[in-house]
């Protein structure tokens, strides 16, 4: 009987992550930039939402990540989904507000997924103009989790492609 007891027991812990009842921040981007001779881009962007404290005070994000879909032109709930991506550690490029807005800055690294988002490849030059030829701009979403809580995710902000293929150095 007892071990069978995890089948009524862990179901009831699942339904108890909280509510952050923060909105989804909007987000702005505002340039793309190399980062030295490796193939790290950084982009920096704006929020109306305080990424450090979208869940209850006190409780900082263990994840902090923005992903960027290059496949599709919406970025999915399941990241892993996506064959084709980027994504980065989320950090904050200033200390202070912006007027209303914080400033934020992600180093993105772009790949494509394997083995079902359990490995992945970085893409090279030509891959990206292969993958983004047709398209003007990368759906990019903000999500954060925290112990006990559901994941935070921000509404989606669009990175252009010709900043993409300015810095890996497209024509």
């Amino acid at each position: 009987m007892y071990k069978y007891l995890w089948l009524i027991v862990v179901p009831l812990f699942l339904g108890c992550a909280k509510n952050h009842n923060s909105p989804a921040a909007e987000l702005n981007y505002v340039e793309l930039s190399r980062e030295g001779e490796v193939s790290l881009y950084e982009v920096v962007f704006l929020s109306n939402i305080d990424f450090l404290n979208v869940f209850e005070k006190g409780e900082r994000p263990i994840s902090s990540i923005l992903r960027c879909s290059l496949g599709v032109d919406e970025m999915p709930v399941d990241p892993t989904i996506n064959q084709y991506s980027a994504s980065g550690l989320v950090s904050v490029s200033q200390p202070t507000r912006n007027g209303e807005l914080f400033v934020y800055s992600s180093a993105l690294s772009f790949y494509e997924n394997m083995n079902g988002g359990r490995s992945r490849r970085t893409l090279n030059a030509d891959e990206l103009r292969r993958i983004l030829q047709d398209k003007q701009f990368v759906p990019c979403v903000y999500t954060a989790t925290a112990f006990g809580f559901k994941a935070y995710r921000s509404a989606t902000m669009r990175v252009p492609v010709a900043d993409i293929f300015r810095e890996v150095g497209i024509q």
